[in-house]
Order: structure tokens, then sequence, then C-alpha cells
């Protein structure tokens, strides 16, 4: 019963990860759906790298 648990567990991270990374991407302005398919190679770091990158304006100043 532990180790489903486990298993459960870290499988829920693998996939939240991306999810994460995907609505925080789009909050900063970047390519959304790149994001999520790097955070699917790479889960967890891509939160990380995202999170120092600046937000990206588009270009309009009012």
């Amino acid at each position: 019963m532990g180790a489903l648990m486990i298993i459960s567990l870290g499988f829920m991270l693998m996939a939240g990860f991306p999810v994460m990374t995907y609505l925080y991407a789009k909050q900063k302005g970047r390519n959304a759906k790149s994001w999520l398919l790097i955070g699917i190679l790479l889960p967890g770091i891509t939160t990380l790298i995202l999170s120092l990158l600046p937000v990206k304006s588009n270009g309009k100043q009012s």
C-alpha cells in the first residue's frame, strides 16, 4: 500500500509540473505550448528557469 502511494505521488508531480509551467508561461507572456513540451521533458527544472526569466512585454507602451 505504501509503494502504491509513493508511485501515485510521483506520477502526480510528474504530471503537475508541466501543467504548472504551462500556466506560469502563459501568465508571463511566453509561448505556453513550447514551455509545456519542455516541461514534459524536464519537469521542475523548467518551472525554475521560467521563474528567473523576466515578463515578456508585448511591445506596446501606454
